[in-house]
């Protein structure tokens, strides 16, 4: 038999847990691992489980574990890559940086350091040229919404479906919308909407809280005029676009613009499809306006272009998947804490597993996280840089 603080090592020195959460006593019963590799190895590059043969009642949760570690470590990737391509081209706008500057593969988030730091330097440079002039930035929030039909069910081949009376509370930090062929009560979303007399969520040509924005600008109030993206209005019966509220009737298509996290589902399934439904999520980039106040030395509009084209998809990165992919991240390796006792049930080849999908979600949250943080602060430089509007 092998010694528990053998078997936990791997789990301890993750730093995942505290030593009072993890369970490691269970593993007194379990037999030597040495020389036990994790059948789930190979899987762990191609995210097909299908093949993978695990023992014990515990093996179905185990494989959602390996299949949520898998989806993060994968979108932890995609997200460097995202903002690495991102600041490339924002660099790539501006000018008067080398090309093999802006290239880097992704790496835990140093990637995506290296090349936005370098565009970072330039965009600084170029604004203490400007001297006396600023840059005003306005950055929106992002859209970002998860389909719910998809996620009941995910919840529901997972063997834990979400009551009907749940549904609403499941969406936390945001609200429901959908289409709605009735009456809606609540407020209504029009797309590029020819007219507006509500909330802009783009550029207001008309009046913004009654001041003239006759050459367009992001509204922060209330528009009345024509809004160039999203209009929020208060829902006056039939609503011809995205009713936010309660609908007369069942709603079409709804969508939770916060995350999805059933109040009553058990944790697997919770951390199952919640990385399964990082890949459902859609969101709109944040809107970026930029525009210049006082004389400039040089002329700033290839920069104020470039900035309008690249810093939505940077600012995303931390307003929205990004944000979300790091939360959920969070909570894989909180469920972690709960995997000894899935080793016991789950035999030498559990352990082994264990400790290979532990050390990989750890990895995948370091990565994320900083790949996060580089777009903070790639956007606060921009915005320091500058003065803040709106």
């Amino acid at each position: 038999m092998i010694h528990w603080k053998k078997a936990c090592a791997p789990l301890l020195l993750l730093g995942l847990a505290p030593p009072l959460l993890l369970n490691c006593a269970a593993l007194n019963k379990v037999a030597d691992v040495a020389g036990v590799g994790c059948p789930a190895a190979q899987a762990m590059e191609t995210g097909d489980f299908s093949g993978v043969q695990l023992a014990g009642d515990a093996k179905g949760e185990l494989k959602g574990f390996l299949s949520a570690v898998y989806d993060t470590k994968k979108l932890s990737v995609e997200t460097e890559s995202g903002l690495i391509a991102a600041c490339a081209e924002l660099g790539t706008a501006i000018g008067g940086i080398d090309e093999a500057a802006l290239k880097a593969e992704p790496s835990n988030g140093d990637g995506a350091k290296k090349v936005c730091n370098t565009v970072t330097d330039r965009v600084k440079a170029m604004i203490a040229e400007a001297g006396n002039a600023k840059l005003v930035v306005t950055v929106t929030e992002p859209k970002c919404n998860v389909d719910i039909d998809e996620m009941l069910d995910c919840y529901d081949k997972c063997g834990s479906p979400v009551q009907p009376g749940d549904i609403e509370a499941s969406c936390v930090g945001g609200e429901i919308s959908g289409q709605c062929d009735a009456e809606c009560k609540g407020s209504c979303s029009v797309e590029a909407s020819a007219s507006c007399s509500g909330t802009c969520d783009g550029n207001c040509t008309g009046k913004c809280d009654g001041k003239d924005m006759k050459e367009g600008a992001i509204c922060a109030g209330k528009c009345e005029g024509k809004c160039d993206a999203s209009c929020k209005m208060a829902a006056q019966g039939k609503c011809e676009g995205t009713c936010s509220g309660s609908c007369s009737v069942k709603a079409k298509a709804p969508q939770c613009t916060g995350t999805f996290r059933p109040p009553s589902v058990n944790l697997s399934c919770q951390i199952d499809c919640g990385s399964k439904s990082l890949k459902m999520i859609k969101c709109r980039p944040p809107r970026v306006k930029v525009s210049t106040e006082g004389k400039s030395k040089i002329d700033l509009n290839k920069l104020v272009k470039a900035l309008e084209a690249s810093m939505p998809k940077i600012a995303e990165i931390e307003l929205g998947l990004g944000k979300r992919a790091k939360e959920q991240a969070e909570a894989l390796i909180t469920y972690s804490a709960k995997m000894p006792e899935l080793a016991e049930a789950g035999g030498t080849q559990g352990i082994a597993c264990i400790a290979t999908a532990t050390d990989q979600g750890k990895q995948a949250l370091g990565s994320i996280t900083a790949t996060v943080d580089v777009s903070v602060s790639v956007k606060a430089s921009m915005v320091g840089s500058a003065s803040t509007g709106g």
